[in-house]
């Protein structure tokens, strides 16, 4: 079954609409016709399977049969922050394979090193719901504005964990033991510092706002790498 996107306002009681790009794909190039059953997210949380009812020119109508919640979504929300990275082609790899694992809420960074001093907001969110269909993900990842670290840091107080990947971090803390003590952690953020690292000052910064320094492995990673890598560790150890 395709699975597609609808916006929440889209959906009208056991109705539901698709749009633009939804609707091309749809009906020009799937070339699906009425009686077809699709698959359709709203992005947040809800998954429909729906049947194609009516198609014009600009949309198609279809009726919903069946409603799951948080389909294919980890227990545990995952929030990752990033440092925008020299290649845009990097950090849009690691938008689509965050997105894959399960991360919630995907934060472009500037921080002291970071030489980039813009990143393609609007990009970064197409490359977010193309990756949300095609792992058939019910949830649609946020993709924030760029931010400043320190006010990232300064002002995480709803988390139940926060993580800081550092490669002068002693291996026995390293990500797959420090999650198994905070088991009840429902919801996380792990911030990933530029290809020349975060500089002293931030990791003071960090530790005052009680991130936990952590280890991914003896081996230096790429941010991209490392970024996925540590998704990967937290969607799986819960």
């Amino acid at each position: 079954m395709e699975y597609f996107y609808t916006d929440p306002n889209d959906v009208h009681g056991t109705h539901l609409f698709l749009r633009d790009e939804e609707y091309k794909h749809l009906a020009r190039v799937l070339q699906k016709r009425v009686g077809d059953h699709v698959a359709v997210t709203d992005g947040k949380d809800r998954m429909y399977e729906a049947v194609i009812r009516s198609l014009n020119h600009t949309d198609a109508e279809c009726e919903i049969v069946d409603v799951k919640h948080r389909v294919n979504e980890p227990k545990v929300d995952v929030t990752i922050a990033i440092s925008v990275l020299k290649n845009p082609g990097r950090i849009d790899f690691l938008v689509e394979k965050v997105t894959e694992f399960g991360a919630r809420t995907i934060v472009p960074m500037l921080c002291e090193r970071t030489i980039p001093k813009q990143e393609k907001h609007t990009r970064l969110e197409k490359i977010a719901l193309a990756a949300m269909k095609q792992c058939g993900r019910s949830y649609l990842p946020k993709v924030f504005m760029l931010t400043q670290f320190d006010t990232l840091v300064s002002h995480a107080h709803e988390y139940d964990l926060k993580l800081i990947p550092h490669e002068k971090t002693e291996q026995s803390q390293f990500i797959g033991a420090v999650i198994k003590h905070h088991p009840k952690a429902k919801n996380v953020l792990v911030v990933v510092g530029p290809e020349g690292g975060f500089t002293e000052h931030e990791m003071e910064l960090a530790a005052e706002n009680n991130f936990v320094p952590i280890s991914l492995g003896a081996r230096r990673l790429r941010s991209e790498t490392a970024a996925i890598s540590a998704v990967s560790w937290i969607v799986g150890g819960w």
